[in-house]
């Protein structure tokens, strides 16, 4: 949906999808075989990724965002927070990609679920993982989240079917996830200002 919440960091920030960037949607999730392994595979039309970035201004409670260097105004990344249910004040968070090389994987993390709790007041924040993408999974674990549960046959890519690891992050336990965060982005920002 089209929304205007915008978000800083230490080193990057959270911006509103557009619709000139769908030629970035295609770029990331189409040229990088070893980060895009594990999501839902796109065409490399930039006029398809257009279509559907119209459909998605118009979808409700679904929040996608950019990743950017503040310096810069690099978009390195993707990322999204979808299917919000208000009634139980959850959503799942995800759409997450970035380009090879980037340090945002933790700051981007940090700030969606700043997203999550300070600006939409979720309850719970989820996201969902191919099993066999042990990097995320392990990621994940590293930053404090829980292990909810295991979803089998959850995903489906082209004709292979793949188990999720369902990770979550309550609001009561945000506070603990939060100042692990921030401290980690603080330590990169710093490795990128020198």
């Amino acid at each position: 949906m089209k929304h205007n919440i915008y978000i800083k960091g230490h080193a990057f920030s959270l911006r509103p999808i557009e619709l000139s960037d769908a030629q970035l949607i295609v770029k990331l999730r189409t040229t990088q075989p070893e980060r895009s392994q594990f999501i839902h595979p796109i065409p490399t039309d930039v006029s398809l990724q257009e279509s559907y970035l119209q459909r998605y201004f118009n979808l409700p409670n679904d929040y996608y965002f950019v990743v950017e260097r503040i310096k810069s105004c690099q978009p390195e990344g993707l990322i999204g927070i979808y299917d919000l249910d208000k009634q139980s004040k959850s959503a799942e968070w995800g759409r997450w990609i970035l380009a090879a090389n980037s340090l945002a994987a933790i700051e981007s993390c940090w700030l969606i679920y700043q997203v999550a709790f300070k600006y939409l007041q979720l309850q719970q924040v989820y996201c969902r993982t191919i099993a066999q993408n042990q990097s995320v999974v392990s990621f994940h674990d590293s930053c404090g989240l829980s292990r909810n549960q295991i979803l089998p046959q959850y995903f489906k890519l082209g004709e292979e079917q793949y188990d999720a690891i369902e990770h979550i992050l309550v609001e009561s336990e945000w506070e603990s996830v939060n100042q692990k965060l921030e401290a980690r982005s603080q330590q990169v920002a710093g490795r990128l200002n020198r």
